[in-house]
């Protein structure tokens, strides 16, 4: 039967396989920028020319916020599984997350400019950002409600 501690369990196997992932993916990142850059190099965008260190330079800064990203999920996973929920502290993880998002927006975004579809990505992951923001703030009240909570007799 599945229940929420499998799920748990599930979720933090899965940021954890994706964290040696990316550092797997990311050694391999000039190969794979190469043969996209010899057999699409003909892409849409305003900007004409190889796409070859544009897209290093953005992938690899992405890599970067999702890695930091990633690691601030294990760990609010963690806290999750610990049953260490309305805290400040997985406000901050939260914070830190959404702020990750938005990071990985922007180079994408700059990225559109050689290729349009690179703006579709820099679009989900500032949405991605804000929707994070958003939880943020409803933890944060839950966190008030909570403390105040445990100050009343």
């Amino acid at each position: 039967m599945w229940n929420q501690v499998k799920s748990l369990r599930l979720s933090l196997a899965l940021v954890r396989i994706l964290f040696v992932l990316i550092i797997i993916l990311a050694c391999c990142t000039p190969i794979m920028v190469h043969w996209y850059d010899v057999e699409y190099g003909h892409g849409v965008g305003l900007l004409e020319g190889s796409v070859y260190f544009p897209l290093i330079i953005c992938l690899y800064l992405a890599a970067i916020c999702g890695e930091v990203c990633l690691f601030h999920l294990a760990k609010l996973l963690q806290n999750l599984k610990n049953e260490i929920v309305f805290v400040a502290v997985n406000c901050q993880y939260l914070r830190i997350i959404s702020w990750c998002c938005f990071l990985a927006s922007i180079p994408f975004f700059i990225f559109g400019f050689w290729r349009f579809l690179s703006f579709i990505v820099a679009l989900a992951a500032g949405f991605f950002g804000l929707i994070l923001r958003v939880l943020k703030n409803v933890f944060d009240k839950a966190v008030a409600l909570q403390e105040e909570n445990d100050y009343t007799i």
